[in-house]
């Protein structure tokens, strides 16, 4: 599923017309609406500005909402999983859980080899991570914390937080964050 069928799904179920998220996020309603149909390409600053508006986490913009579901349970097959990249965090983001009605998401996060998060980023809640493979160092404000394979780390996350791979090859990481808002506030 596309990203724009994605905002114009998210905008019809909260009862939103085209002029109205339009106002709400300061853009025209024709750029919307090519959005919407495919027609243009959005930025990342203009993602995060109509998930604001749908009170919406923006990862939830890329995720697929024709899930295996029974009302009960909700599958996401591995090879169906969005993966989702941010300009300055070098990491690949691929959601485990779905999120637009989760109280916790559960992330893959992937990071090659000498990649590092270029920014700090905060958000509301809490986060835990479990080191798969690697080495990654978490730092949390000016402190620097390194887990490997099978440590976890658990912290507010309204502190000011980002990731480094410090070791070799591939680092993988499994997130949890309740309220799931990991990616609301990036900018």
């Amino acid at each position: 599923m596309k990203v724009g069928k994605i905002i114009r799904d998210l905008r019809l179920a909260k009862n939103i017309k085209l002029k109205e998220l339009a106002k709400m996020t300061n853009m025209s309603i024709s750029n919307l609406s090519q959005l919407e149909r495919e027609l243009s390409n959005p930025s990342l600053a203009t993602l995060v500005k109509i998930a604001k508006a749908l009170d919406v986490p923006i990862i939830s913009l890329f995720l697929n909402s024709e899930k295996e579901s029974d009302n009960k349970t909700a599958i996401i097959r591995n090879k169906k999983r969005r993966k989702v990249i941010f300009p300055d965090m070098e990491t690949v983001y691929e959601p485990l859980s779905p999120i637009r009605e989760a109280k916790i998401e559960f992330v893959l996060a992937r990071m090659e080899e000498g990649k590092t998060q270029k920014v700090l980023v905060t958000h509301k809640g809490e986060e835990h991570i479990y080191v798969v493979k690697g080495i990654l160092e978490v730092r949390i404000e000016s402190e620097a914390h390194i887990l490997k394979e099978g440590d976890s780390i658990s912290f507010k996350s309204s502190f000011p937080h980002g990731f480094r791979n410090a070791g070799k090859g591939e680092m993988l990481a499994v997130i949890a964050a309740s309220p799931p808002s990991l990616y609301e506030n990036l900018f």
